[in-house]
């Protein structure tokens, strides 16, 4: 099992696909931080863009269609907050798009490669396959996080000097862990996809479409059908799934939903991996 999961973490490290991925995710960064400034210089220049910004920002709790993000009126002159600012960007679905089609991509890339073939005849249990995936897939959005957070950190130092600040340090990283968790999750639903429709392209596109918010739809006939046979339940799906709570867990995000997140996160990382683990036990390798 150990080997195995060594043998995932180098052929991730040594797949270009991952390079590019963390590339990307770099150059993210940096369009954040600019796509940011580009807000501010437009809120100082028209008093009603502002007023329309925040606005926008109070509607934090509703599902939207769409990559978004929220940028603080009060950052046009004053200090800014690493942590907010990383908070911003995190919530925005930038970085879960990028860990969408790394999932997709590494999920399939050991049936291109014959390796799969090569080691699955020597496993007595082939469902650790899938668990060996999880491991370095839990790696990658680590190393993805972290170039995400320091080239907003960086880009914004360029750009705004000492006006970047270090704020609740306990607070920063409390979120980054939810974060990372409800990353994890989408991470790991995306490799059951992947697994399941042997499709690297389907799973992919069924992740993007989520983050894009293109279900929000689906998730509002199913909130008033629950609503019609249970109406004191006050029920609303969107609180039970990631792309529901991504946007919703930033700095100084209220203790239930740091915790409703952390709950979604692990439940979607524990159940999606234990069924790919079954499908790949049972299923005959080609």
């Amino acid at each position: 099992m150990f080997n195995l999961m060594k043998m995932d973490i180098y052929r991730m490290f040594h797949s270009v696909s991952t390079w590019v991925i963390l590339a990307v995710t770099a150059g993210l960064a940096v369009f954040f931080i600019l796509m940011t400034n580009s807000d501010l210089d437009a809120m100082a220049d028209d008093a009603g863009y502002a007023q329309e910004m925040e606005a926008e920002s109070q509607a934090d709790d509703e599902l939207q269609m769409g990559i978004y993000s929220d940028t603080d009126p009060a950052w046009i002159s004053g200090d800014i907050e690493a942590g907010e600012l990383i908070g911003t960007g995190m919530r925005s679905g930038l970085l879960t798009l990028l860990c969408v089609i790394f999932s997709a991509l590494f999920a399939n890339a050991d049936q291109k490669n014959g390796y799969i073939k090569n080691i699955a005849g020597q496993l007595p249990h082939r469902g650790v396959l899938a668990l060996s995936k999880a491991v370095a897939a839990a790696i990658q959005i680590f190393l993805m996080m972290a170039v995400f957070s320091a080239g907003i950190v960086l880009s914004g130092m360029i750009l705004w000097g000492n006006r970047i600040c270090v704020g609740p340090v306990k607070d920063l990283f409390l979120f980054l862990a939810v974060q990372y968790l409800l990353n994890l999750g989408f991470s790991a639903l995306i490799q059951l996809l992947s697994i399941v429709t042997r499709s690297s392209a389907f799973a992919m596109t069924a992740g993007i479409l989520a983050v894009m918010g293109l279900l929000v739809p689906v998730y509002s006939l199913i909130n008033r059908a629950v609503g019609q046979f249970r109406p004191k339940w006050n029920f609303d799906i969107t609180r039970y799934v990631m792309e529901g709570n991504i946007p919703a867990v930033g700095m100084g995000a209220p203790s239930e939903v740091l915790i409703r997140g952390c709950a979604v996160g692990c439940v979607f990382l524990l159940i999606s991996t234990a069924i790919a683990m079954l499908i790949l036990n049972k299923r005959d390798v080609r």
